[in-house]
């Protein structure tokens, strides 16, 4: 499937999503010197044309690929799925429209951790005008009980693609089935988290390798949790802080207490990496 698509197809798209933000994005010559009379060779200049804004110096071989085709192509392979229930696509351009990610949620997918959480898969696919994500997607979860995003990494693939035309339709939609066939053994596993309750000292450890400064800890560790309403300090207290609370809390902070959105999709996976870690470490030392 390519990715380009007609003018009045990229219109939908924006009339569909009055609220997101899509550049407008057009390759520029680069020139040199005091008067631009010199031309820098075989580079071009990705310029935003609502606003001016330079968002990446590439190849004059680069192809553009614009943000309202990424969402007509997606949008085309989730339609072609079946078995999933509805799929609901919600796209968002973020760092002043350099950047853009599509959120694939599966409400009819719902599974239940536990009787106070229920989650449901999710996909987001990324792309940019930066080179900050190559065409990529990353399954993941989302709690509906506080709108938490959840990375996976153990048992959930991720797909990724450079920027081409060529990207085929099948590719994708293989891939999105494939990794929603693991999601049941990923809610088996997060069954076990909930039940896993954390040693002081590995909850001290893990503290030293999760990507947070001394100051957002200090706010973490005052974060009730939002499905039993007890901080990680009252919790650990009352020796009953899991693995599950405890990634609960952190995937708290990051969808509500963090600012920047860029480190948000940053910390993501490396949060769920941390917790896989902390999780196989008490299983081994029992």
């Amino acid at each position: 499937m390519e990715f380009a698509q007609p003018e009045e197809k990229r219109l939908e798209v924006r009339k569909q999503f009055p609220d997101v933000y899509f550049p407008m994005p057009i390759l520029e010559p680069l020139w040199y010197g005091r008067r631009p009379n010199n031309r820098v060779p075989e580079t071009m200049a990705i310029i935003d044309q609502t606003n001016g804004k330079v968002l990446s110096i590439v190849s004059n071989q680069y192809k553009l690929v614009r943000y309202e085709d990424v969402v007509v192509m997606v949008n085309d392979i989730t339609s072609k799925i079946d078995g999933y229930g509805k799929i609901e696509l919600v796209p968002r351009s973020f760092a002043e429209g350099a950047r853009f990610k599509i959120q694939l949620k599966f409400p009819e997918m719902q599974k239940s951790v536990n009787k106070l959480d229920n989650i449901i898969p999710k996909l987001d696919v990324f792309t940019s005008l930066d080179f900050k994500y190559k065409l990529m997607g990353r399954f993941g979860a989302f709690r509906l009980l506080c709108t938490n995003g959840m990375g996976v990494w153990e048992l959930f693939k991720q797909f990724a693609r450079k920027h081409l035309l060529s990207l085929q339709l099948d590719d994708l939609q293989s891939t999105i089935q494939e990794g929603l066939s693991g999601f049941q053994q990923q809610v088996v596993e997060w069954k076990h988290w909930s039940e896993t309750v954390i040693p002081l000292e590995l909850y001290n450890n893990v503290w030293q390798t999760l990507p947070f400064s001394a100051h957002e800890k200090e706010k973490i560790e005052v974060l009730p949790e939002i499905s039993k309403n007890l901080t990680l300090k009252a919790a650990m207290e009352q020796k009953t802080l899991t693995v599950w609370d405890f990634s609960n809390v952190l995937t708290q902070a990051n969808s509500h207490i963090l600012r920047s959105e860029v480190r948000q999709i940053d910390l993501e996976p490396l949060i769920a990496s941390e917790m896989e870690k902390l999780y196989h470490a008490i299983s081994m030392a029992h």
